[in-house]
C-alpha cells in the first residue's frame, strides 16, 4: 500500500526521549499507510539503538538514516529526499504525536488533496505538566481553500505545518544546515509554491517545552542566538519584495518577517547583558535599518521595547534586559 504520512523525526542525542515519540507512532490501525523516517544526525549517546529497535518491530513503518551531524536544516533535508508518502511534516526528537489525532489525521489526508494541511497541536510544559492547545486555524473561516482567502491575522509553524511532499520535492527546498532555527524556514520557504490549504481541527503534535537544552530556552538561546539572525536574513532575501504586501501571501510572510525579528530582539534582551551583547544588538538593529527599513520601522510603532531601545539610543538596554528576563516564557 502507497504511504499517506511521511514523518520526519530530527535525532540527535535523544535516546531518552526517543522511545516515547516513537511509540506514539505506533498505532495498528494506520501502520501499513505511515512512513516515519528517524533521522540520527550524528548522536553520540543511544538515539540510534532506540531507532533500530522500532525499525526491527515494524521495518514496513521505521525507517532509520544514519548520517553525520549536519544541524537540524540537514536532518529534513535528508527527510524530504528518502520520503515517499503523500504528505510530509517534522516532528522533533523529543516530542511525540497524539495517538488518537495521528489516527484520524491519517484519514483526512486520505482524502485530501491541497499543498498544505493546518493542524492543532498541544504544547506540553516540562516544569509542572500543564498542557496549553494550540490551534493556528481556528479564525479560519473555510475547511479548504486558498492562500488568497487567510484572514490578515493567520500565523502557521511547524508544530501545525504538514506539507504535500511532492511539492518540497519539486520545488528543490533546501534547509540550511549547521545552523538552529531552521524549522522558520520549512515554515516559510515552501510558500512560494502553496496554493490550496485545508484546515483539519485535529490535534496532532504535543511539544515538549522547558527542556534546558531546547534552542528556545535561555541556554539554548545564549549558545545559538546569532544563527537566528542568519536565518531571517536569508528568508528576507528569498522573500525580497514581500514589504510591497501586493498580495496576502507577501502581507503573511512580511508580517512573519516582524514577528519574528521582534523575537530576535527580544533575545538579545533576554541572554546575558554583556558590552558584546549590547553591540551586537546595536548592529542589527542597524542593519534593520539600513537594508529592512519597511520592518524596523514597523518594529518601532508596534513594539514598546523596540521603540524605547531605538529612542534611548540603547542606553535602556539594561533596563530592558532585567525586565525581559523576568517575562520570558516560552
Amino acid at each position: 500500500m502507497d504511504k499517506i504520512l511521511s514523518v520526519s523525526i530530527a535525532s540527535y542525542n535523544v535516546e531518552k526521549f526517543l522511545d516515547q515519540t516513537l511509540e506514539s507512532c505506533l498505532v495498528p490501525e494506520i501502520m501499513d499507510k505511515l512512513e516515519v523516517i528517524i533521522v540520527n544526525d550524528g548522536s553520540k549517546d543511544g538515539t540510534a539503538d532506540v531507532a533500530k529497535k522500532y525499525t526491527e518491530m515494524a521495518p514496513g513503518t521505521f525507517v532509520l538514516i544514519d548520517k553525520e551531524n549536519g544541524g537540524y536544516g540537514s536532518t529534513v533535508n535528508a527527510g524530504i529526499k528518502a520520503a515517499t508518502g503523500k504528505y510530509f511534516r517534522l516532528l522533533d526528537g523529543d516530542d511525540w504525536f497524539d495517538k488518537d489525532g495521528l489516527r484520524e489525521f491519517i484519514g483526512i489526508l486520505e482524502q485530501a488533496d491541497e499543498d498544505m494541511i493546518i493542524t492543532r497541536f498541544r504544547r506540553v510544559f516540562e516544569a509542572d505538566g500543564h498542557t496549553e492547545e494550540r490551534d493556528e486555524g481556528e479564525n479560519i473561516p473555510f475547511v479548504t481553500g486558498t492562500f488568497d482567502q487567510l484572514p490578515d491575522n493567520s500565523w502557521f509553524t511547524m508544530h501545525a505545518i504538514t506539507y504535500r511532499t511532492a511539492l518540497l520535492k519539486e520545488s528543490n527546498i533546501s534547509i540550511t544546515e549547521h545552523c538552529f532555527y531552521t524549522d522558520q524556514e520549512y515554515d516559510l520557504l515552501p510558500l512560494r509554491w502553496v496554493n490550496t490549504i485545508r484546515i483539519a481541527p485535529v490535534t496532532v503534535y504535543c511539544y515538549r517545552i522547558g527542556r534546558g537544552e531546547q534552542s528556545v530556552s535561555i541556554p539554548g538561546l545564549e549558545k545559538h542566538y546569532n544563527e537566528q539572525t542568519i536565518v531571517l536574513k536569508k528568508l528576507y532575501g528569498v522573500y525580497s519584495d514581500v514589504h510591497k504586501k501586493q498580495t496576502v501571501k507577501d502581507n503573511y510572510i512580511y508580517k512573519y518577517f516582524v514577528k519574528r525579528t521582534r523575537f530576535q530582539i527580544r533575545t538579545y534582551l533576554v541572554i546575558s547583558k554583556s558590552e558584546q551583547h549590547k553591540q551586537e544588538l546595536v548592529d542589527f538593529m542597524n542593519y534593520l535599518k539600513a537594508e529592512q527599513p519597511d520592518i524596523y520601522r514597523d518594529l518601532i510603532r508596534q513594539s514598546k521595547f523596540v521603540k524605547l531601545l531605538v529612542w534611548s539610543r540603547f542606553s535602556a538596554y539594561g533596563m530592558l534586559h532585567g525586565i525581559m528576563l523576568k517575562k520570558y516564557r516560552y
